[in-house]
């Protein structure tokens, strides 16, 4: 071989200045790709599922083929031969010709991202598609190119602390460009064309392996992080439902002992109301059930399950207990926490109209403030005082009744849980003239 009249250095150097650009394009091109939550889930699955497999060997494949032909065509007798931008590759290559490109990169890419499976689909579809491009060492090439898929992959698969650090890559790429190396060597034919095939391309490729693969590992570990923090959102969504949960837990029996404790007074004074009763509850708890599993649920379901529970309290007080509800419409399509309103209602009957004389008044409503949700529920009962108003929601306080205002810390737990931060539950009451009990939340549709 006749090398032209640059040093071997300077050829290097020529044609990795060629090849980093094409390649960082490439690298720019995988970043944006994947950014694609379909891409994204498909990498993260390529090791658990061959669904996930198939799109991530397509996507690989289609940038090694181009790392392919955007390389440097290279004629073994007649030393580097540069073509500029705007020449396409020919269809085949003649029998001294051969490419020095960045195929490899991306096939070894493919294994350290994707495993084995896709390192091997990669490194065929692309090893075979450089084969049927002819030239000089295209058999040796295309089974390279698949080989060193496969190796990529095994190094990620049965030895995955390799490649947690640049080190670990780097030299996966360099052992990738020298078994390359090696079977052009041992495969191709006369041996003196093979050795100076080798020497003509293992500098630009030696770089361009160990830069792209490094570069590579950067998105790898976007990848990584992406998928920690989504099993962390989903061990958060787990915790999230197992607190919500064990509040409910807490809260239903606190109501179901009070619903019981009116029904063993009724059964005494009018069994056949109480059976009544019985069926009023019932469905109450059908439609109680129906929600639990549900972090939100319509304004208009939480107002359709307040009025089955006002209905159970009506068979018990009669005509003693007097109720308005005032919601527009437009509201009722609002997100809001399952049993807010009733907590609060439940509250006032238990509590705000215990030792004060009929009618009991409840006034329970809904409006906007900019962009909060405002529920109220107002009651005529005797107040609270001054001195555990602030208290109210924020802890269990002491009180000479049960209860304590335990539902209602668990409400604003709840509440906080579901909407963050900003959720404010507060009361305004005067003693013998009612409160009224304000839940503030942010406007969820």
């Amino acid at each position: 071989m006749d090398f032209p009249d640059m040093s071997i250095g300077l050829h290097w150097f020529y044609v990795i200045m060629q090849l980093l650009p094409r390649l960082f394009v490439v690298v720019v091109a995988a970043f944006i790709a994947i950014r694609f939550e379909w891409l994204r889930q498909a990498l993260r699955g390529t090791e658990l599922q061959w669904r996930y497999c198939v799109p991530a060997i397509l996507v690989f494949a289609m940038l090694a083929i181009t790392g392919t032909h955007s390389g440097i065509p290279i004629d073994i007798h007649q030393g580097l031969q540069a073509i500029d931008l705007t020449t396409e590759m020919p269809e085949k290559l003649g029998e001294t010709q051969a490419i020095v490109g960045f195929r490899d990169t991306m096939t070894l890419v493919s294994g350290l991202i994707g495993g084995p499976w896709v390192g091997l689909g990669t490194g065929l579809l692309a090893g075979a598609e450089r084969y049927q491009l002819g030239g000089f060492a295209a058999f040796a090439s295309g089974l390279a190119t698949a080989l060193l898929g496969f190796f990529a992959g095994c190094i990620r698969y049965f030895r995955p602390n390799w490649i947690d650090k640049v080190s670990g890559v780097f030299w996966v790429a360099v052992t990738g460009t020298l078994l390359h190396r090696l079977l052009i060597l041992i495969l191709v034919q006369p041996y003196s064309d093979a050795l100076a095939l080798s020497w003509e391309a293992v500098g630009p490729v030696f770089i361009v392996n160990c830069l792209g693969c490094v570069l590579f590992f950067w998105i790898m570990r976007d990848l990584d992080r992406d998928r920690l923090e989504n099993e962390i959102h989903e061990a958060r969504l787990l915790v999230l439902q197992a607190e919500l949960r064990a509040l409910k837990a807490q809260v239903d029996p606190h109501f179901l002992n009070n619903t019981l404790n009116d029904l063993q007074s009724l059964i005494r004074r009018d069994p056949d109301k109480a059976r009544r009763y019985v069926r009023q509850l019932a469905d109450f708890f059908n439609y109680t059930r129906e929600f639990a599993g549900h972090n939100t649920i319509s304004l208009a379901q939480e107002l359709a399950q307040l009025q089955r529970y006002l209905a159970l309290q009506i068979l018990g007080l009669g005509d003693k207990l007097q109720i308005s509800i005032h919601v527009a419409d437009d509201l009722m399509a609002f997100q809001v926490l399952p049993g807010c309103l009733l907590t609060l209602t439940e509250n006032a009957l238990k509590h705000g109209f215990k030792g004060r004389k009929a009618p009991y008044q409840l006034l329970i409503s809904a409006e906007t403030e900019g962009a909060n949700l405002l529920l109220k529920v107002i009651d005529n009962g005797r107040g609270i005082a001054s001195e555990r108003l602030t208290e109210l929601g924020l802890r269990p306080v002491q009180s000479k009744n049960k209860g304590g205002g335990v539902a209602l810390h668990q409400l604003l737990q709840s509440l906080r849980l579901v909407f963050g931060e900003h959720v404010e539950l507060s009361f305004d009451s005067v003693i013998g003239g009612g409160t009224v009990a304000m839940l503030r939340q942010v406007k969820r549709g």
